[in-house]
């Protein structure tokens, strides 16, 4: 019974130290231009492994994608092509392919600082966290909501690591509450956005993160549901 134990904590460890890994991945895939540093680290093998390790359609198919990525990488123009793909999805200065704004896909109008915005601010609130640039930008932006989201990652590992039961349920459920209430409500609409572009990398980039946020809930939810607990 106590071998049990032991192997089913190393488990939950590795299971949340992948997501707190996954989520700050993702938000530097859409939070800055990409350099070559993180396509290295996107197109390592590690990288795919922690993918695959979540299971399920997409996210299976993640390393043979990332394989394929990092043989156009080693082309000379590969980071320059990738980075004007972003500024003309995500950044202008010309009208935007794909606006990376909550309140853009559900607010009225398509404009920003809309009720969304603050609902998104509460959240951080709520768990003692406001972007650098606050009140500057616009809080539902998708790096920051997923640099919020990996916070919440990294404190929902260390609570584990630290026998720290009551953080280690409240972050996932902020986490839960974040997923349902506001980027599984948007990121679709964002993913068919770009798939009605010419982006030749973020569109599948986005594919991946939807299917991503899709497993993490049911991740999370399993998590709640089986009442886990730090071990000491």
């Amino acid at each position: 019974m106590e071998v049990g134990i032991i192997e089913r904590n190393e488990a939950v460890e590795l299971l949340l130290l992948n997501r707190n890994f996954l989520y700050q991945l993702l938000y530097k895939a859409f939070g800055r231009e990409p350099d070559r540093a993180f396509l290295d680290l996107l197109t390592a093998a590690h990288t795919g492994e922690s993918f695959a390790l979540l299971g399920g359609g997409t996210l299976e198919r993640v390393p043979e994608y990332l394989v394929r990525l990092r043989a156009e990488a080693e082309a000379p123009d590969c980071t320059e092509n990738l980075r004007d793909e972003y500024t003309r999805l995500f950044v202008g200065p010309l009208e935007m392919d794909a606006p990376p704004w909550e309140s853009v896909y559900l607010g009225e109008e398509g404009m920003l600082f809309q009720e969304s915005t603050l609902k998104v601010r509460e959240c951080y609130r709520r768990f003692g966290l406001l972007p650098e640039e606050y009140p500057r930008v616009a809080d539902d932006s998708l790096a920051l909501e997923l640099g919020f989201m990996a916070e919440l990652a990294r404190r929902a590992a260390d609570a584990f690591a630290s026998g720290d039961t009551d953080t280690l349920n409240l972050t996932l459920r902020g986490a839960r509450d974040f997923l349902t209430e506001h980027l599984l409500l948007w990121v679709p609409k964002l993913v068919e956005r770009l798939d009605k572009t010419e982006g030749r990398f973020y569109p599948q980039l986005a594919h991946i993160l939807d299917s991503f946020l899709k497993k993490d809930l049911e991740t999370v939810n399993d998590l709640l549901s089986e009442g886990v607990h730090a071990h000491d």
